[in-house]
């Protein structure tokens, strides 16, 4: 009989910090719209002024995954989106001189 697998254990999910994917999307979408970086308060303000109040021990495990996708990162003055960087960009950066 052949041994059953070990259940991989949950990165981002912990109790009580299970955040769905709609709140992920509202976080994205806050982040985008906005033009300087927001604080975590704020992004909980702006949550629930649309409608979609989350707890922050969600937000914090919505952060940490788009955080480690790439995202958003997060500095002194609070997070920001990182968008995408065109085809372009990136074959200048790989194929640039070098400093």
């Amino acid at each position: 009989m052949a041994r059953a697998a070990r259940v991989p254990r949950p990165r981002y999910a912990k109790p009580g910090a299970n955040p769905t994917l709609e709140t992920i999307e509202y976080v994205l979408a806050a982040l985008q719209k906005a033009r300087s970086p927001v604080s975590r308060n704020r992004l909980l303000a702006t949550l629930g002024h649309w409608g979609h109040s989350t707890t922050r021990q969600s937000l914090n495990a919505a952060v940490n995954f788009l955080g480690d996708q790439g995202m958003i990162a997060e500095g002194s003055k609070g997070l920001i989106w990182v968008p995408d960087a065109s085809q372009e960009l990136l074959e200048a950066i790989r194929k640039g001189p070098r400093l």
